[in-house]
């Protein structure tokens, strides 16, 4: 299909998971990111970064690679060093302070039909002898910049693995040891834009892309991660009980593919590399912090899952954790309401 976009992901990998291939559903744009449709904005201002993570680098490598993308995908973005210079003329050089002005006076100043703010929850970089990896994770949060509400959200996963170039011996080894250290001190720029590339990969074109206001009907088939009964939504063990050990395990998606790789929100492979510690993620939007489960979905900071072409939002506590039962031997949520989103199924 023409207007068919294909989010692949590793079957294979989620097959020994669950057990059996899951199934999928095939969803327009326009039905799972209804909210950005109905304000199509032409102009996006990106705000500074959050950075919770130990990479002093990681927001400069994220500023300086999000603009591409966006404008590729049809918005005018605010050339992110003249609205730095603006905020350090102001005095404002910490994120966070700038992430804490109300939506109303950056409208005033700046006056963007959306805000960008994003966290970044991961940047790691490992290294072994023969090889290295980098890992980036980032969280985005779309907001109409008239209202402050939250339009589109998406997370976005990364990773670039640098391993031996098939030198022999000590020497070789020593040689391969060091060019995998130096290609990872490019890996960051290199990595970040595969990351915010992927992060945005889902969002309706804007203004200045020839499917402006005609892209809400292309399909986004994705795979189904759990399974709708009897108003109740049916999950892997896996969500629940993580790896059983709070460290990283290798990828296997790739078989180690050298390059840079980005992962969908939903993949069981991905989590189980990211370690049970990280289930959830905070991230702040508009000077709220919310925590959010790294494997679900949000719309207006409610929990979802994808089960038979329908949203399912499921209930979630005061403090943003998604309890669940168990019966039986099996995993589910409690189901707050569902949406249907498209008959099409492949």
């Amino acid at each position: 299909m023409k207007n068919t976009i294909y989010i692949i992901i590793a079957v294979l990998s989620m097959m020994v998971l669950t057990g059996c291939a899951p199934s999928q559903s095939q969803i327009s744009k326009g039905s799972l990111y209804p909210k950005i449709y109905s304000k199509h904005p032409k102009s996006i201002l990106v705000l500074p970064a959050k950075n919770t993570t130990t990479s002093v680098d990681a927001t400069d490598h994220f500023r300086y690679t999000i603009s591409k993308p966006l404008s590729e995908k049809g918005y005018y973005v605010f050339p992110v060093h003249l609205v730095d210079s603006f905020f350090k003329s102001e005095n404002l050089v910490d994120a966070e302070l700038i992430r804490s002005i109300p939506v109303s006076k950056l409208k005033e100043i700046f006056n963007p039909d959306a805000i960008l703010y994003v966290d970044i929850n991961a940047w790691d970089t490992n290294y072994a002898v023969v090889s290295s990896s980098v890992d980036v994770g980032l969280s985005f949060s779309l907001l109409d910049a008239n209202t402050g509400e939250e339009i589109w959200q998406n997370n976005a996963y990364a990773y670039s693995y640098s391993g031996l170039d098939g030198n022999n011996g000590l020497i070789g080894l020593v040689v391969s040891a060091i060019q995998v250290a130096i290609n990872t001190a490019t890996d960051y720029t290199k990595l970040s834009h595969v990351a915010n590339k992927a992060g945005v990969y889902g969002l309706a074109s804007g203004q200045y892309h020839p499917k402006f206001l005609k892209d809400n009907e292309e399909k986004l088939i994705l795979y189904d991660i759990a399974t709708l009964e009897e108003e109740r939504l049916y999950v892997n063990d896996y969500f629940i009980k993580g790896n059983g050990k709070d460290e990283k395990v290798a990828l296997t998606i790739r078989n180690h593919a050298k390059g840079y790789h980005a992962f969908p929100v939903h993949n069981l492979n991905m989590f189980n590399h990211n370690g049970y510690s990280n289930y959830y993620i905070s991230e702040e939007v508009n000077n709220k912090r919310y925590l959010k489960n790294r494997f679900f979905k949000y719309e207006n900071n409610r929990p979802y899952l994808l089960s038979k072409d329908k949203k399912v939002f499921v209930f979630t506590e005061v403090d943003g954790t998604i309890p669940y039962s168990e019966e039986d031997g099996k995993y589910y949520f409690n189901i707050e309401k569902i949406v249907e989103l498209s008959k099409d199924k492949t």
